[in-house]
């Protein structure tokens, strides 16, 4: 064997094992199930307007992330929400949202503060947008104006207006 066929061969070989060890093409992450996540979903009956009464309302509760609008609730989703104490004692509100489609959207929060009694401790805040890329995270942060009349907080979600 020459040394021409001999570095055809060897080069026929490398294409042989580099084909070999491809594999294939993998989904971008992340992959949301949104049927799980319906499933998961949990609403409460809220306080009723007369003591003894059964109230029909029921919602997400306080503490939370509710999407109130059709337009994104199988296009995105909360994976977490929390809220702290500021050194001045506000309350800081930060959730993570995740754009589960393949096209850049952009969605809009804003959040409400009650105090211990489950009332507004002050007005609702204003709409932020938050631009999400195909399948990323964005954060959503909002801290209340009050300080120790802020017991419980709700976070609302809605298309980009």
């Amino acid at each position: 064997m020459n040394k021409n066929s001999a570095m055809k061969a060897v080069a026929v070989m490398t294409l042989g094992l580099v084909a070999g060890c491809s594999s294939p093409a993998i989904e971008p992450a992340p992959v949301c199930n949104m049927e799980a996540m319906a499933k998961q979903r949990q609403l409460v009956a809220v306080p009723p307007n007369q003591s003894g009464e059964v109230s029909p309302l029921h919602e997400s509760p306080l503490n939370a992330v509710n999407i109130t609008d059709f337009a994104v609730t199988d296009k995105v989703y909360v994976r977490a929400v929390s809220a702290k104490r500021t050194p001045t004692g506000t309350v800081e509100v930060n959730s993570q949202i995740i754009n589960c489609t393949d096209y850049p959207l952009h969605v809009e929060a804003r959040t409400h503060f009650f105090d211990a009694k489950q009332a507004p401790s002050e007005p609702v805040s204003a709409w932020q947008r938050v631009y999400l890329d195909p399948r990323t995270t964005n954060a959503y942060h909002e801290q209340s104006t009050g300080t120790d009349s802020t017991q419980f907080y709700l976070v609302e979600v809605r298309e980009g207006r």
